[in-house]
């Protein structure tokens, strides 16, 4: 299924999440939001039968849709890019100096915002196909891919936020909380799934279970799930030229507003000889372990190429240089990571670098395999899964998350860095459960 999506409009969301896919002219949603008399259709109108699949659509393009946004924040409060733009917000973000409560709503407070609606739109859906579709609801694919996309945002909530309600109008949560509802949402997800034999959500669920039992510190449960994943399998957020460009692509590359690039401790490990050339080649940030330059992570410097600042060197992230390019959620590739990491905490070491193997030797990286772990440390195999985590996942949201759970902000990026997102000031004004000056987080490195 691809769902497509207009980014024009600042206010994007809609209230229910149910008609962003259409809005770009998905040829799935045909005429079925055609009314003779637009200002008279109502919230009662999306119980028409023929609109559930457009409510469904909506709601995963409505996630899709914030997706992009998320990922640009989150590695820029990592170690993967840093700000080269004139906005105060990503000034802040990419030196870590925001904190709890902060005192404005930013970007990065609207993108907390558009998840929150994100999981109300699915809910809604959810009341909407039980009172449709009756009994038939709890094995209906339109069921599993709304329930599916309510877990997936929790998922994404608990990586980039430090504090989020775990519902509409409830209190502030750390993000270990909503791990944990991700993993619930999930089961009762592919419990949907298999009842419908839907296959697309079976997968897309079991995969968003493996990386939340894997954060939430279940690791027996995120093995199983990722070794169920089939070999292959991904699964793109899409996106279309001239209708929806992605934040990443609109605000990462030179050819468009230059806001951030690759972040400066990484310009050694990029190859700038043909940077005189013009057009300048694409070129790589190198694999620590070879050398070699690694095709996950391609970068593009023409040599004195400035960020939109006017005083940064810019590296532009070349993953996004079409701005309609998709954006990986998921993958088989994340699932061999998660393999990985789950036989390190296991100490087995041979079986983690075996894992790691899987994604170093295949397209896109082509890389040497590594050797057997033999008599490395628990240190050096970490070390190695880390590195590959980095270079799989470049910029598609997982580094930041990666930074704090294994306490690497400080060493990477330095001390007094928030090591995570605040929850949005938005959210602390607009529900009663919550009062300012009561943040427990981000922790600061």
């Amino acid at each position: 299924m691809t769902i497509v999506f207009n980014r024009a409009r600042p206010a994007r969301l809609l209230r229910w999440g149910v008609l962003v896919a259409c809005l770009a002219s998905v040829p799935a949603c045909d005429n079925a939001l055609d009314v003779e008399d637009p200002q008279t259709f109502s919230n009662e109108d999306l119980d028409d039968p023929a609109i559930q699949k457009t409510v469904a659509d909506g709601v995963e393009g409505q996630f899709q849709q914030v997706l992009d946004d998320v990922i640009v924040f989150m590695s820029l409060l990592g170690d993967e890019i840093e700000d080269t733009s004139t906005w105060i917000d990503w000034a802040d973000v990419s030196l870590g100096r925001v904190r709890g409560d902060w005192a404005s709503a930013p970007g990065f407070a609207t993108t907390q915002d558009e998840l929150l609606r994100t999981r109300f739109s699915a809910i809604d859906a959810t009341e909407r196909f039980e009172r449709v579709l009756g009994a038939d609801a709890n094995r209906s694919p339109l069921m599993a891919q709304v329930k599916t996309t309510e877990a997936w945002a929790d998922l994404i909530l608990g990586m980039a936020y430090c504090e989020s309600p775990l519902e509409p109008g409830g209190e502030r949560q750390p993000d270990t909380e909503l791990y944990k509802q991700a993993v619930t949402k999930f089961g009762t997800a592919l419990t949907v799934a298999q009842a419908a034999n839907a296959t697309e959500y079976i997968n897309w669920g079991r995969a968003g279970r493996a990386r939340a039992n894997l954060l939430a510190g279940n690791y027996d449960a995120a093995l199983t799930d990722a070794q169920a994943v089939p070999a292959q399998y991904v699964r793109l957020a899409r996106y279309a030229e001239g209708v929806a460009t992605t934040f990443p692509g609109n605000q990462l590359h030179q050819n468009r507003n230059r806001s951030g690039g690759l972040r400066r401790i990484w310009w050694s490990m990029v190859d700038t000889a043909n940077n005189n050339v013009n057009p300048t080649p694409v070129q790589f940030v190198k694999d620590p372990w070879t050398q070699q330059n690694d095709s996950r992570m391609q970068v593009l410097h023409p040599r004195g190429r400035l960020g939109v600042n006017n005083s940064t060197l810019h590296y532009s992230i070349e993953k996004y240089k079409d701005r309609a390019a998709p954006i990986v959620i998921t993958s088989k590739r994340e699932m061999n990571l998660i393999e990985a990491e789950v036989q390190w905490r296991k100490n087995n070491f041979d079986l983690a670098i075996e894992a790691l193997n899987r994604n170093r030797t295949t397209a896109p990286a082509n890389l040497p395999a590594f050797s057997k772990a033999g008599a490395w440390t628990s240190q050096e195999v970490q070390a190695r899964l880390l590195s590959e985590r980095f270079a799989e996942l470049f910029v598609e949201g997982h580094r930041m998350t990666d930074l704090d759970r294994f306490n690497l902000t400080a060493r990477q990026l330095g001390t007094g860095r928030a090591t995570k997102l605040p929850l949005s000031r938005t959210e602390i004004l607009n529900n009663a459960a919550m009062k300012e000056g009561e943040a427990a987080c981000p922790r600061i490195s």
